[in-house]
């Protein structure tokens, strides 16, 4: 068995680390979603995992952080308990992050990549 370098076990274990605090907490208000389109003063439609079709707004800690939405990032979404079409985008996840939940069993490769995108 070869060893792994210890700088990429660094970057694994802190990876590990860093995501358990991004995973969804509340099964039932929060799920992964998929951006489809930006609809404008930081609204995005959004198809979830769950196959609903959502208008989420950027949470306001996202908005000044140069985080960027385009279609096709994955994203957390907590759902409105009071109107389940809607919800917050909480989370984007980069391609690392991506990875690591299809690997981790969290997402589904075939609903997670799309052609033009990864």
């Amino acid at each position: 068995m070869v060893k792994m370098p210890k700088k990429e076990k660094d970057q694994e274990t802190s990876l590990d680390a860093e995501m358990e605090d991004l995973l969804p907490m509340d099964k039932d208000l929060e799920v992964f979603g998929r951006v489809m389109e930006p609809l404008g003063k930081g609204h995005f439609r959004v198809e979830c995992v769950d196959g609903a079709i959502r208008m989420c707004r950027v949470r306001g800690k996202l908005k000044g952080r140069r985080s960027w939405l385009k279609p096709g990032d994955i994203v957390l979404v907590s759902i409105w308990p009071f109107k389940r079409d809607r919800g917050d985008i909480v989370v984007k996840y980069d391609r690392a992050q991506v990875e690591w939940l299809i690997e981790k069993g969290y997402l589904d490769r075939s609903w997670a990549v799309m052609e033009d995108v990864f």
